[in-house]
């Protein structure tokens, strides 16, 4: 198994959107019985389950939904046939299968990079054909490998129009997901990637970006991860929102680990230590459960 990343990635990584190649792609374990089988092994309970409206104006509602009685294969086939999108998060961890491919992921970024990585969360996610994931952006570090199917990749910078501070804070501090408002005339400043499986790429922290499925089921892995500077940035962001809520200061994210960056980050730390640490828990209530027999096999919780 193999993870290539281009020569220039030691510098050009967390200030552009780098490109790898791969061969993940080629295991068994991401035909349909093997994504079934995974998917059984998983706990049922850390299985995230979306719906997504398609992308708009605004913000697009999304659905979060649960499937606590089916079976793997049953879950697959409603991911071919619905409208679905689902995510194994901690996957590397959780099954044994994929330890393997996350170590080698996550080791060959720091091996291209220089950096170390921290807080390492490889994702499988599985979705269905033409699945839109809204605009949104991610706290952590992000690298994204396509195994199967394929799909468009919007990645836009991240500036107080696109991504404002203060929805990365509310982010931060759990109050919402990570899902923004959009506008079209965004897209002026996206770049677009056309992902394949054996395609992979990583993109700077914070940086907004959304995805539309082609006419295919979709299985990628979504790595998330922490340097050290990402890690201040994201405590930064922590303290940024205690500013804005508790004196009504308007703070902006820099992207520079300076001085006050890690001041910041430092009282973060203190703080989170004091106040107690809390689980990363969805403000998204669950309102449906998959069902095969329903239109894009969502069933809402109140039908």
């Amino acid at each position: 198994m193999f993870v290539d990343w281009p020569d220039h990635s030691e510098w050009g990584f967390g200030q552009e959107t780098l490109l790898a190649e791969h061969n993940i792609a080629q295991s068994n374990l991401f035909t349909d019985d093997g994504l079934a089988h995974l998917i059984d092994e998983y706990p049922r309970e850390n299985l995230d389950i979306w719906a997504f409206s398609e992308q708009r104006e605004g913000e697009g509602p999304s659905m979060r939904g649960r499937a606590p009685h089916m079976s793997g294969q049953d879950i697959v086939e409603a991911v071919k046939n619905g409208k679905i999108w689902l995510n194994l998060r901690r996957a590397g961890e959780e099954l044994i299968d994929l330890e393997h491919i996350s170590a080698t992921i996550f080791d060959s970024l720091e091996a291209a990079t220089g950096r170390k990585t921290m807080k390492r969360d490889m994702g499988l996610l599985i979705s269905s054909p033409k699945v839109e994931v809204n605009y949104h952006l991610d706290i952590p570090m992000v690298s994204l490998f396509q195994l199967r199917g394929e799909k468009r990749l919007w990645v836009y910078n991240r500036d107080e129009d696109l991504a404002p501070s203060s929805y990365i804070e509310d982010i931060v501090h759990m109050t919402r997901d990570e899902e923004l408002p959009y506008r079209a005339r965004f897209d002026d400043q996206a770049t677009v990637h056309n992902l394949t499986p054996g395609m992979g790429l990583t993109w700077p922290q914070f940086a907004p970006h959304r995805v539309r499925n082609a006419d295919c089921v979709n299985v990628s892995l979504s790595c998330e991860f922490m340097t050290l500077s990402a890690l201040m940035n994201a405590n930064a962001a922590y303290t940024n929102g205690l500013m804005r809520r508790s004196l009504n200061l308007s703070p902006k994210l820099t992207g520079d680990v300076g001085p006050i960056t890690v001041a910041k980050a430092a009282f973060a730390q203190v703080h989170k230590t004091l106040s107690g640490r809390r689980p990363r828990i969805s403000p998204t209530p669950i309102t449906f459960e998959i069902d095969v027999t329903r239109e894009n096999c969502v069933k809402p919780l109140w039908a």
